[in-house]
């Protein structure tokens, strides 16, 4: 795909027939970047989309954006955010922790026993994630946070940076004045991409208890809004 289709692309706000889109993207780029299908690592699609893009588009659409590809008429790419982590996290507390729980309970477990499998792992990791300390004032003086993918093929032609300034742009109006997120080190296309557009490193989690990825590290990101 060449730099003259970028064009085609249309940067605007999240419809609610998107959905399918957005879930088959969340999937298709879950894996530090990369498709999840195949992996045998989290085999229940349904459940990826639960917990990590089915509050944003279900309870803040308003605060989401997509990428079209006008001539295929299909979406390319989002951006999933939020202007207020610390009222988003309990909002995902009450509305989408219990979605999770009922999905691993009535579905996951006897449909798909390699995600559960790969949950259980994941506790281990949680708990060495509690061990660090938190970042001192991040929601104060970066409240919100954002989740952005572009499925293969449309990465690497300025998309993913108009959405980004389309994101940027909204939560400025808003008066928000700062922005965060989150990667890992085996990201690689990420990483250089968020450094480029302005974001600074605040902190590295190095983690040992990765069910699938060795020498894995968390990276926290964020930038100064309106300055």
């Amino acid at each position: 795909m060449s730099s003259q289709q970028i064009p085609n692309i249309i940067v605007g706000g999240y419809r609610k027939n998107d959905e399918p889109a957005i879930a088959e993207i969340v999937y298709r780029t879950g894996f530090n970047g990369e498709d999840l299908t195949g992996r045998n690592f989290i085999d229940d699609q349904r459940l990826f989309f639960l917990m990590w893009a089915a509050y944003y588009v279900w309870y803040e659409p308003e605060h989401c954006f997509v990428a079209v590809d006008a001539i295929k008429e299909m979406v390319v790419g989002y951006i999933l955010g939020t202007p207020d982590t610390p009222s988003q996290e309990k909002r995902f507390l009450s509305k989408i922790a219990p979605r999770l729980l009922l999905r691993l309970a009535s579905v996951t477990w006897w449909r798909y026993p390699q995600t559960i499998w790969t949950h259980l792992k994941m506790l281990k990791m949680g708990t060495e994630l509690s061990k660090y300390k938190k970042i001192e004032n991040l929601y104060q003086e970066y409240p919100a946070h954002l989740h952005i993918d572009l499925l293969p093929g449309y990465q690497g032609l300025g998309i993913g940076t108009r959405l980004m300034r389309c994101f940027e742009e909204h939560l400025t109006s808003l008066g928000v004045p700062g922005v965060h997120l989150e990667t890992t080190n085996h990201n690689t296309r990420a990483v250089p991409f968020y450094k480029k557009l302005g974001y600074s490193l605040l902190q590295e989690k190095k983690l040992t208890s990765h069910p699938a990825v060795a020498d894995f590290s968390i990276l926290t990101f964020a930038k100064k809004l309106g300055v």
